[in-house]
């Protein structure tokens, strides 16, 4: 028995394959022509997101200063200690329903700016002092509180290597 082999399917195939090849030789060279600036695109990258993590960390570990009253601690955490005011801020916490919080690194790493959505709240002392008001006082009061909902808006330096907040604003919205 003779087996009949159809030709025109070997040359289907043939084609075919030829076609299929092509663009996938294209796509190769192209990637391998465009690997050095991909690495380079990754690398900035990654030097923006830990800019960024930096920047959220920094941010958080001020609210933690802030809210557990180390006041101290927080000036640390300023570029120039002397920028570093409180204004009766006792307490920072986030606000998800504010909106997405933005950090933005500048092209040559070493500045950046941010706008974090949270609730502040504020002690104020309560004037004119009075017999009644120090009595407060004397038990822990003799103080206005109030909650805010806002925007903190910061400006960052890098020194050294290591991230400081240059200055911080409070807006309320």
């Amino acid at each position: 028995m003779k087996t009949i082999v159809n030709s025109a399917r070997r040359g289907f195939l043939w084609k075919a394959g030829a076609a299929l090849s092509a663009p996938l030789a294209i796509a190769a060279a192209s990637a391998h022509a465009r690997g050095a600036d991909d690495e380079e695109t990754l690398q900035a990258r990654l030097a923006r997101l830990e800019h960024v993590n930096a920047i959220r960390e920094l941010n958080r570990r001020y609210a933690r200063h802030v809210n557990a009253g180390a006041h101290d601690e927080a000036a640390r955490l300023f570029a120039d200690a002397a920028r570093a005011r409180a204004d009766g801020v006792r307490a920072i916490a986030a606000d998800p329903l504010g909106g997405e919080d933005a950090i933005e690194i500048d092209a040559g790493g070493e500045r950046a700016t941010s706008r974090v959505f949270c609730t502040v709240q504020t002690e104020t002392p309560i004037e004119p002092v009075t017999p009644l008001v120090e009595m407060a006082r004397a038990q822990g009061g003799g103080v206005a509180r109030r909650s805010a909902r806002g925007v903190l808006e910061g400006t960052y330096v890098k020194r050294d290597g290591v991230w400081k907040i240059d200055t911080l604003a409070f807006r309320s919205t």
